[in-house]
């Protein structure tokens, strides 16, 4: 094992009954975790989206404003049960376990090269842990389309990095 300078080392040891001490190799460990109940999820990442619906729908008409405004309340009154539906359904496609919090309704500001406006909306967010970031990422894609949204900015909790996705 190479180790860098400063960096930080662990090890899973366990003392046996007759008193010898044992490192357990990273399977056994994580199995040890798991039936002690302590389990090490991947860190997975963060959506962040509007509730608003304006930036798909029409300009200048009044149909389209109404509409618009309809379905952004809709969708503030449904987010958490949204949320929660499209998640349980991906995870049992999947085969995986997650947990993700849903977080409060901010103001956010987002400027759409498609149509040059600056949109001024609450926003949400939504920190998915326990799954790889290509899921989160495919979690975004579905909530954008029945969120009606333009774009989502997702981000990965490993590496840091964040993506604006269409």
């Amino acid at each position: 094992m190479s180790t860098k300078p400063n960096e930080i080392m662990s090890f899973d040891l366990y003392v046996s009954p007759d008193g010898n001490v044992h490192e357990l190799s990273a399977r056994e460990a994580k199995a040890a975790r798991r039936l002690a109940g302590v389990v090490e999820l991947e860190p997975g990442g963060m959506i962040v989206m509007s509730t608003d619906v304006n930036a798909t729908v029409g300009k200048g008409k009044l149909k389209g404003w109404a509409k618009g405004f309809l379905k952004t309340w809709f969708n503030r009154i449904m987010r958490s049960r949204k949320v929660d539906e499209t998640m349980k359904q991906l995870l049992q496609e999947k085969g995986l376990d997650s947990g993700w919090s849903i977080g409060n309704l901010f103001r956010g500001r987002y400027y759409s090269p498609k149509s040059g406006d600056t949109f001024n909306e609450k926003s949400f967010s939504i920190d998915i842990r326990g799954v790889p970031f290509d899921f989160v990422k495919d979690v975004a894609k579905v909530l954008a389309k029945k969120f009606d949204q333009e774009s989502v900015l997702v981000v990965d909790n490993k590496s840091g990095r964040t993506f604006l996705l269409d």
